[in-house]
């Protein structure tokens, strides 16, 4: 699946140019599509796990998709807020993104051709993942055998999406390393440098 649809000119951010060309950058490497994403759990820990990026939504907004069942959906829909992470190893650059989360399921109907875009593009073995038990429960003998890919997305099958109001870009590469930060303010962009 491409990870870097096209999307109007006037709804991108100005840090999207640049995240894209990092993903361009690294097309090649299917590793530079996992981020890792934090959120707030319900007993106040931060959560964090790794994800694989799938697109881009509208105004730059980052696609992934999830499991409905799982820990990180409620923990989104009770805090509504998360940080994602991103590290490019070859090229040393590392991406914070903070901004506002939610999760889009079968009922969803903003979301509904991007949730059935993504599912069309998803492998077998992504798919399957679906039909399981629910994530995070103890794993019963034999609980994934058999298990036949759906060929509808199934209600366990959700996006999650990021609006970022905050992107960070850290090179570490550059000498002296190079920290750029993006915040939006009522709709527009502004770049600030940043002590590494």
């Amino acid at each position: 699946m491409s990870s870097n649809p096209r999307l109007p000119a006037e709804s991108v951010p100005v840090w999207h140019h640049v995240l894209s060309a990092d993903l361009a950058a690294h097309a090649q490497h299917p590793a530079a599509r996992f981020v890792q994403l934090a959120t707030l759990g319900g007993d106040g820990f931060p959560a964090n796990r790794t994800l694989t990026f799938r697109c881009f939504g509208r105004e730059g907004a980052l696609v992934f998709t999830t499991d409905l069942r799982s820990q990180k959906c409620e923990q989104i829909a009770h805090h509504g807020k998360a940080e994602a992470c991103w590290y490019f190893a070859d090229a040393r650059v590392q991406w914070r993104l903070r901004g506002r989360a939610m999760v889009a399921g079968p009922r969803t109907r903003t979301h509904h051709a991007l949730r059935e875009l993504v599912w069309a593009r998803l492998s077998e073995s992504s798919r399957q993942r679906f039909v399981w038990p629910a994530p995070g429960q103890i794993l019963a003998p034999a609980s994934k055998a058999g298990a036949i890919s759906p060929t509808a997305a199934p209600a366990s099958f959700g996006l999650l999406i990021l609006s970022p109001h905050r992107a960070e870009r850290l090179d570490l590469r550059a000498e002296p390393n190079r920290h750029l930060c993006w915040l939006a303010h009522r709709g527009d962009w502004a770049m600030t440098e940043l002590n590494p």
